[in-house]
Formats: C-alpha cells, sequence, structure tokens
C-alpha cells in the first residue's frame, strides 16, 4: 500500500513533463504541426442572360366610376299682387266694359298658370290719391263672384276730374300712408313675398310731375334691393306714335286714343305688356299680361354638367314625392346649351316645391 503511494506521484509528474503536440519532453513552447492550406482556383463566368420573354406586366387605369350629384332646387311661391290703375274718365265707358268682359279669361289664365293672386283697382286722378276701390277692396283667388266685385270696383261716377296722373296716383297707392298705417285704404295689399304688377288702362297719356325714370326706380325698389325683377309695369293704351280709335266711336267727339308715350316708356323699362285700348277684345292682351305674371319657374340651371342618360328629376310637394318623366309635352328635356332642366311643356312644378335634379358626371 505504501509503495502504490510512492508510485502515484512519479506517474503524475512523468505525465506533466510530457509534451503532447510535439511529443518532446520540454519546458518550451509547444509549436503544433500545421499542413499548408490548399487553395483552388476559382473561375468567375461573365452572367448569363436569358433574353426570352417569361412573362409581360400591363399597366392599365383602374376602372371609372362615375361621381353623382344631387341638386335641390326650389320652385317660386307663385304669388302676385296687382294693381289695376283705371281711367275714369267718360269717354272710356265703353272700354272699361270690354274690360269687364274680358276678365274672367284674365282670371282663369292665371289660376291655369297655379298664380296666387290678389288685386286692387284704383283711378288715375289725385281725388282719390291712390286708395283702392270697392268693398271688398282686394280681390283674390277666394273672392266670390270676382268679376261682379271688379266690375263695381271699375264703374265711375259719370263726372270726374280732367288731371289724369296715373303714375303720380300707383305711388299713392303702393306707398305710406296708404299701404302703412293699421286699418287704411291699402293695408294688406302689397306682401312681402310677392311679384308686383302694375297695370294702367286709359286712353290718354300720363299727366303726373315727374320722369318716367323716377317712377321705374319707385315701383322698382318697392321689392327691396336685388328683387328689382318682380316688378312689372303694364299698359293697355293709344299707341304709339300715332294713337288710335276705339271700334265704334269714329264719330264721338274726342274719341281719338292719344299715344301714350310715358307709359310705354315704362312699360319697356320694366319689362312689361304694352297693348291697345281700341282692340276690339283686351283678350289677347290680358291673356299675355298674365303669362308674364307667372312667376313660376320653367328653367333650372344644373351645378355640373351631366351625363346626360343619368338624369333623374323628382318633385317634392309637401308630403308627395313625384317622379317626372323625360318628356318634352308632360315632362321635362335637357338643355345642353344652359346645362339645364326645363319644363317646356304642359307641366310646370307647383309653387314653392323642391326639385330634386340627381345625375352622374365623369370624373376628370
Amino acid at each position: 500500500m505504501h509503495s502504490m503511494r510512492r508510485v502515484l506521484p512519479l506517474v503524475l509528474l512523468a505525465l506533466a513533463s510530457c509534451d503532447r503536440v510535439g511529443r518532446e519532453n520540454g519546458r518550451v513552447n509547444a509549436v503544433p504541426d500545421v499542413a499548408p492550406p490548399r487553395l483552388t482556383p476559382v473561375e468567375i463566368k461573365p452572367p448569363r442572360i436569358d433574353r426570352a420573354t417569361v412573362g409581360r406586366v400591363k399597366v392599365v387605369d383602374p376602372p371609372r366610376v362615375d361621381a353623382t350629384q344631387i341638386d335641390l332646387l326650389r320652385q317660386a311661391d307663385g304669388v302676385v299682387d296687382i294693381l289695376w290703375v283705371v281711367d275714369d274718365s267718360g269717354s272710356m265707358v265703353n272700354e272699361r266694359r270690354r274690360l269687364v268682359n274680358n276678365f274672367n279669361r284674365f282670371v282663369q289664365e292665371l289660376i291655369a298658370l297655379r298664380v296666387d293672386f290678389q288685386m286692387g283697382v284704383i283711378s288715375i286722378v289725385s281725388n282719390d290719391g291712390g286708395r283702392l276701390r270697392g268693398m271688398p277692396n282686394i280681390i283674390t283667388n277666394r273672392t266670390p263672384n270676382a268679376r261682379a266685385v271688379f266690375e263695381a270696383n271699375t264703374t265711375f261716377p259719370a263726372s270726374r276730374s280732367r288731371w289724369e296722373q296715373g303714375l303720380r296716383m300707383a305711388e299713392f297707392a303702393l306707398t305710406r300712408p296708404n299701404t302703412t298705417t293699421p286699418g287704411g285704404p291699402n293695408a294688406g295689399f302689397l306682401r312681402p313675398n310677392a311679384a308686383l304688377a302694375v297695370i294702367v288702362v286709359t286712353n290718354e297719356d300720363d299727366s303726373s310731375f315727374g320722369t318716367t325714370e323716377y317712377f321705374g326706380r319707385v315701383f322698382r325698389t318697392l321689392k327691396g334691393k336685388g328683387n328689382e325683377n318682380l316688378v312689372s309695369f303694364s299698359i293697355i293704351g293709344g299707341p304709339v306714335p300715332n294713337g288710335c280709335v276705339p271700334p265704334g266711336e269714329a264719330g264721338l267727339y274726342g274719341s281719338l286714343a292719344e299715344p301714350s308715350y310715358r307709359y310705354t316708356e315704362l312699360a319697356t323699362r320694366t319689362g312689361g305688356i304694352v297693348g291697345s285700348i281700341c282692340d276690339a277684345s283686351f283678350e289677347q292682351t290680358l291673356i299675355r299680361i298674365a303669362q308674364a305674371l307667372n312667376t313660376l319657374k320653367r328653367v333650372f340651371p344644373m351645378t355640373i354638367v351631366p351625363i346626360a342618360s343619368s338624369i333623374r328629376v323628382t318633385v317634392v310637394d309637401g308630403m308627395t314625392t313625384t317622379v317626372i318623366p323625360k318628356d318634352d309635352v308632360t315632362g321635362w328635356q335637357y338643355r345642353a346649351d344652359t346645362n339645364s332642366v326645363v319644363f317646356l311643356g304642359t307641366y310646370v312644378p307647383p309653387p314653392g316645391s323642391t326639385i330634386r335634379i340627381e345625375y352622374a358626371f365623369a370624373r376628370p
């Protein structure tokens, strides 16, 4: 056992002094045997390009999607106030009778055009001061037997003043105090949302102080700035420049209807109607006046140029919505020159209704 203990340190010592790398005994640094590296040449060849077409990418625009536009437009209210300025002289008896005889036709035309009207009558002499005549002094769509009321309001005493001032009396009728005094003679005649039409019927020209430019400004500013086109002035009088003789009155003294220069000039300024007092019937002139008083719009411009085939028109009147056909007679048509939907046939959108125009338009 003791011999075993002596032998073991010797073995360990021998192992510690042995250089296993160099297989030599010693105490210096060992230098291992390293084989030199083997180098293999690398061949670098130019890239090979295959020029054959293996696929093609086609770049196309995305499909066009037309955008949609909706225009909401409002129809006018179709409300008109009509002031009749009637010559009360004795030489006008027959002409006032013809006016009354054609009154119903005038009213029928207004009703057909769905015009909400009211009318008043004044004379052209200063003694009346522009106060509306009769009782009732305002005729509306709802007045019973409106023709009889109009006849009573245009029937004058046999003898009246000869100084005829139609323009001045019309100004008095449409301005304060006649229109503003509570319970006054003309209170309630002028409605804020209504167009205004002044119609003079006479066989003499106007003798009022003041130029026609002045009276034109007075009438056209009654509806406020920007609403001048809501006012018109029309005349049934002696034609310019020679006047005329009413039918059946050639042998009567003073039967010549003198040319109405001032009235005609004012009618021209305001886009009104000019008719002759010597016509056998006033029907056609009154129809023209009624049609001119129609404030309902027939042309509704669109905001964007549409794809015409896509236009769809509906009209909303209160709780009722109606699809209107594309038809020249019973519906609408598109006018490219004005870029608008127009109603040129028998159908006109009712007063106060909303016109809804829906359409597609091409994106730029």
